[in-house]
């Protein structure tokens, strides 16, 4: 019993060495002070330290060490501190205004020394780069940054002296500082926050003299525009720099740019110049803007007043209206309206372009006609300007009083069967002296016009003709319009449109030939109806059918021309259109028009027998052909042996089952049969046949 009680106290009394050993362990591990933030001071002799206190010292502590030097190595040590419940210092005999000062924390103890992580102080370095900018540089304090630090370098500037201002904040470590200030000497600082342990690290301040040399940024024209009274509105958009006190207003004068006035403000942007000439030619303006240093932007793109123009035609019937272009307008021009005023009346657009050119014509009145040019924005419509006004008379002659195209009609070859030229008839007064007729071509009739030819008028003379030289009225339809034109060169009438017929033909295996057409416009009064033409292998035409021409195009017609069985089966067709004559005679005559000649043609069609008998009904074998090409047409007939036993070019004649005079045995044959249609396509056709006896 005593035996067992011993042990127990024995592995009592090892348990509690053990946990003695633990506790005495523990009270000599003493965190050291780890620094947080470094402020120097306005003279860069001395820093403020802060650390964060260890957690707990358990009765060992003796003192904080705040250890400093330049270069990393070599440290100098810091006085001690006490109580442990300091968490922050004065480091004096310092010199951060040289370089960045390494600095660490230790904590003496009678257990030991701990020594904490090294920390920069913030060494800002500012550089006149000469150009008006303050280069500012400095070095991050810790890899990886200090618990607490949010990321974020304050930057300050002193102006005036004793007077800092919060410029900006950066995560980088270099800041570009562009002065605006005329000419100061100027002190720069960097400050961080550390949000954990609520101080701030400040750098050393870093400075020297600047000047402002940099130019405000170049104003943007708005618009240069002539005024009801003559004068010249100038406008522009404010500088974007901020420091411009006003710009300068400038024109081009002797081949320089001079001053015309000074607008004072930097929101003062429109300039009434009452001083300009703007009837006498176009004038260019530009702007620039200063700041209180008198810093002087670059010129602005210059603009320039349009100058309006006009040179009236000889004859006075057109007026053509030219004026210098508007330049730099932003983002660019949309449009140019023409303004008219007639007879002193209220001026009206006339018409929009976006060439500085416009010719009006059909100027067949006595007037007063007053022009001036709007140069509208491209993307902004309230953004406009004006040209100068102009003022000029008319006397004009009146324009024909009629002109009326009879026909557009085809010149065919009936006795070839094609078509050769288009034809244009029409009918016009020439008392107003017109000098040529202008004859236009389209290929429908909202293609685009080209001119084709001129016929010169004679005078009394009211019908006229023109052959199209280059037409292919087998290809297409065309659509004409004739322009008369006096002998001033002036367009003082056209006719209406005249579109020829364009026929197509084609024939298919069910002996049908299928006609198409369009039809014709455009006479006055439409058409009365069209009537189908046609012959064979070129022959005489005859009429086939008649449509009423009030029906709706394109038209159609399928000819059956199956009961035709001689010929080459070449169909030939051609319609003929007849003007509607009109309710109340307008014009004296009635006019037709006539298409081109189109070609259907039929498949040739052969019929072949399968047996003969010399001796009996069917004495001849012969291919019997409809629409086969006689001209190259070939039949032979060989033996089992393949010798060729008979032969013949003669769609007429067939064999009768002798060779050489002599009745051939009876048995199978082996015929070939090669020709043509009449469109020129080859057939080779090949059988046996059974001679019998």
């Amino acid at each position: 019993m005593l035996s067992k009680t011993i042990h127990i106290r024995f592995a009592l009394f090892c348990i509690l060495g053990i946990l003695a050993s633990i506790t005495a362990s523990a009270q000599s591990t003493i965190s050291p002070p780890e620094i947080q933030c470094i402020a120097v001071d306005s003279t860069g002799s001395s820093a403020t330290v802060t650390w964060a206190i260890p957690a707990d010292t358990n009765n060992t502590f003796i003192s904080y060490e705040i250890n400093n030097s330049t270069t990393g190595s070599g440290y100098t040590v810091g006085p001690p501190v006490t109580p442990d419940n300091v968490n922050s210092t004065v480091v004096t005999g310092i010199n951060a205004n040289a370089s960045l000062i390494y600095f660490f924390g230790e904590t003496n103890t009678t257990k030991g020394n701990a020594i904490g992580d090294t920390v920069k102080s913030i060494y800002l370095s500012v550089t006149n780069s000469g150009t008006g900018v303050a280069i500012l540089q400095w070095n991050a304090m810790h890899a990886p940054a200090l618990p607490g630090f949010n990321g974020w370098y304050k930057i300050y500037r002193e102006y005036p002296q004793y007077v800092w201002k919060l410029l900006d904040s950066t995560q980088a470590l270099t800041y570009n500082d562009t002065i605006t200030i005329c000419s100061a000497t100027l002190e720069y600082k960097i400050v961080t926050d550390n949000t954990v342990a609520g101080c701030q690290s400040v750098s050393n301040i870093s400075g020297g003299p600047f000047k402002n040399i940099t130019v405000p940024n170049t104003p943007t024209m708005d618009t240069v525009s002539v005024g009801p009274g003559g004068n010249v509105e100038i406008s522009w958009y404010p500088s974007s720099s901020n420091d411009v006190t006003g710009y300068y207003v400038y024109e081009w004068i002797n081949n320089t740019w001079q001053i015309i006035d000074t607008a004072m403000g930097i929101n003062n942007t429109f300039f009434n110049y009452t001083g300009s000439t703007p009837n006498a030619g176009s004038e260019s303006f530009c702007v620039a803007a200063f700041d209180s240093c008198i810093n002087l932007s670059p010129y602005s793109p210059k603009q320039n007043t349009m100058f309006l123009s006009n040179v009236p035609n000889k004859c006075a019937q057109t007026n053509i209206l030219n004026w210098t272009p508007f330049i730099d307008l932003i983002p660019g021009i949309g449009k140019y309206n023409i303004y008219e005023s007639v007879n002193g009346g209220k001026f009206t657009i006339l018409s929009s372009t976006d060439s500085t050119k416009y010719t009006q014509t059909g100027l067949n009145k006595i007037q007063t006609l007053c022009y001036y040019i709007q140069v509208v924005d491209k993307n902004n419509p309230k953004i406009t300007a004006s040209s100068n006004i102009i003022c000029y008379q008319t006397t004009l002659p009146p324009p024909p009083k009629f002109s009326y195209l009879q026909s557009a009609t085809v010149i065919n070859n009936y006795a070839s069967c094609v078509a050769t030229q288009n034809q244009v008839n029409w009918y016009v007064d020439t008392g107003a002296g017109i000098e040529t007729f202008d004859i236009y071509r389209a290929d429908s009739t909202t293609g685009a016009n080209a001119s084709i030819g001129t016929v010169k008028a004679v005078s009394g003379k009211v019908f006229y003709s023109f052959l199209d030289p280059t037409a292919n009225p087998n290809a297409e339809s065309y659509v004409y319009k004739v322009y008369s034109v006096d002998s001033c060169n002036f367009v003082t009438d056209s006719t209406n449109i005249g579109q020829t017929i364009f026929l197509t033909a084609v024939g298919n295996s069910t002996g049908q030939n299928v006609i198409s057409w369009n039809g014709y416009a455009q006479w006055q009064q439409g058409v009365a109806n069209y009537t189908i033409y046609r012959n064979e292998d070129c022959g005489a035409f005859t009429a086939i059918n008649t449509f009423t021409g009030s029906l709706a195009g394109p038209y159609s017609y399928t000819d059956d021309v199956s009961a035709i069985i001689t010929g080459q089966g070449v169909f030939g067709y051609y319609i003929k259109a007849i003007e509607n004559p009109p309710t109340a005679p307008t014009y004296p005559f009635i006019d037709t028009s006539i298409s081109n000649i189109a070609l259907a043609y039929q498949d040739p069609r052969l019929y072949i027998p399968n047996a003969f008998n010399p001796n009996g009904y069917n004495k001849i074998f012969k291919p019997v052909g409809v629409f086969v090409n006689i001209q190259n047409y070939d039949f032979t007939v060989y033996d089992r042996w393949g010798q060729m036993i008979f032969e013949t070019n003669d769609d007429t004649q067939g064999w009768d089952g002798t060779f050489k005079g002599r009745k051939v045995e009876e048995g199978v044959y082996i015929y070939r049969i090669e020709y043509t249609s009449s469109k020129g396509e080859y057939f080779n056709q090949r059988g046996w046949v059974m001679m019998l006896k």
